[in-house]
């Protein structure tokens, strides 16, 4: 137990070294950019609440918690399909690999696309007949690795790029992710930092409506979301064709105020599954739910999976993967 003592107290000191809110009080919402990066992979997290860095055991583990990746065996690869808001569209896959002995490596994309939005003025508040469109990206590659028989850790190392028409911002970051099983049960503990690296600058300058063109003035640099979560997951039930899972997830982002993700999963013969769970303490997100299926074809599966996410006043998110392990 001394290393989930060393891990609770790491953990500790990360949210006293990354607060949320000011010493007046305040949310800082708005402070940080790039905030596709929050939308993840996979469905299965999603449905669960966003509570899912001690349970994720498919190609999606490389976003939630790259430490869960030694619980994906085998090749898999999964695309996820997301209807965000406005008719905005975010596309992502993964695919990893195991390498017994060595450690699991993962290859993950997340491409977002605004679609083609009208160009205003101040001469032509409704339009000027023109278009342009807003897009972003991101790439990285995995690495996790079993370090003790209960206690795995891992990396992920990313390409970040967002463009808005012409102008463009671009850096690296860094998740980092941890696993431990405490042998008590199936109680299992996970940890992850992710989106952490330098501040993203848009390149060239800009000039406002009121200073003309003869005062041109460099982008500000802005952070990434970085985001610490702390998550404690169980298997409360495993009897014949019965398998439930339940995890509680407490979220501390570097731009909003801490949150609660809880989340359940119910297997039926390994081959049907029903999801659901609840976000505490957000704007807008609260309820979500979604089902999965496994599909067996020959010596490998075939995974669908759907989830959506109430947003209240705002539209329902719709999301759905596809996955295959060899």
């Amino acid at each position: 137990m001394k290393l989930t003592g060393r891990i609770l107290t790491v953990a500790a000191a990360v949210l006293l070294l990354f607060p949320a809110v000011s010493e007046a009080g305040f949310a800082k919402v708005g402070t940080a950019g790039a905030q596709f990066l929050k939308i993840g992979l996979g469905t299965r997290g999603a449905a669960m609440g966003g509570a899912f860095i001690a349970t994720a055991d498919d190609p999606s583990a490389a976003w939630w918690n790259p430490a869960c990746l030694v619980r994906v065996p085998g090749t898999q690869v999964q695309l996820t399909h997301t209807e965000w808001f406005e008719d905005v569209r975010y596309e992502a896959g993964v695919a990893t690999r195991e390498f017994p002995g060595i450690g699991t490596f993962a290859l993950q994309f997340g491409l977002l696309n605004s679609g083609d939005m009208d160009v205003t003025t101040v001469e032509h508040p409704e339009g000027t007949g023109e278009t342009f469109t807003c897009s972003d990206m991101v790439a990285g590659l995995t690495f996790a690795r079993m370090l003790t028989d209960r206690f795995s850790t891992g990396v992920t190392l990313k390409y970040v790029r967002e463009e808005w028409d012409d102008v463009a911002a671009q850096g690296v970051s860094v998740d980092l992710g941890t696993l431990y099983n405490t042998g008590f049960r199936t109680l299992r503990i996970g940890m992850a930092i992710q989106h952490f690296g330098g501040e993203l600058t848009p390149d060239g300058e800009y000039s406002t409506w009121f200073s003309g063109s003869d005062s041109l003035k460099p982008y500000m640099a802005y952070s990434l979301p970085m985001t610490f979560k702390i998550g404690v997951a169980m298997d409360v039930i495993d009897r014949g064709p019965h398998f439930l899972t339940v995890e509680v997830d407490g979220i501390h982002p570097n731009d909003n105020v801490e949150q609660i993700g809880i989340g359940a999963e119910y297997w039926f013969n390994g081959l049907v599954a029903i999801r659901g769970g609840y976000r505490v303490n957000t704007d807008e997100e609260g309820l979500t739910a979604g089902a999965g299926f496994r599909i067996p074809i020959g010596g490998n599966t075939l995974s669908l999976d759907y989830a959506y996410s109430d947003f209240n006043r705002l539209e329902m998110v719709h999301r759905a993967s596809l996955g295959y392990a060899f």
